[in-house]
């Protein structure tokens, strides 16, 4: 149905989000870090990519900067991830909005169920809007 790029370095929401993804009938690429993610849009363009901010190497926020730079990136649609407290959230958010994300949920609030209708309802907005 979509090709998917989750970036998260959390071991078992991966596992449990890329099998709600693949149910769904979705391509899922990981990363767990924002290197590898860097390096994997060099060979794999994703419809959406679910961008966690708090990881090893380089954090979200880095990532989606370089996202944004560069033209055959900067348009697919990006939900960040975080289970920052709610003062960083609110700081994070205006971040986040400045940097284009299509949407930001704090992961301890949304069951993967929820993360996965998120993806599929930004995924459908997305290709309405093109």
């Amino acid at each position: 149905m979509a090709k998917i790029l989750l970036v998260e370095d959390d071991a078992i929401l991966v596992e449990m989000y890329q099998a709600k993804f693949e149910l769904e009938g979705h391509e899922v690429r990981i990363a767990t870090n924002g290197e590898e993610c860097l390096t994997i849009l060099r060979e794999f363009e994703p419809e959406l990519i679910l961008l966690d901010i708090l990881m090893p190497k380089l954090n979200g926020f880095h990532v989606l900067k370089e996202i944004k730079k560069q033209p055959g990136l900067r348009q697919i649609p990006v939900i960040l991830l975080t289970n920052l407290g709610q003062a960083e959230v609110d700081m994070n958010q205006e971040l986040a909005k400045a940097l284009g994300v299509s949407d930001y949920l704090i992961k301890s609030h949304h069951t993967p169920d929820e993360v996965v209708a998120k993806a599929v309802k930004v995924l459908k907005h997305h290709r309405k809007s093109n």
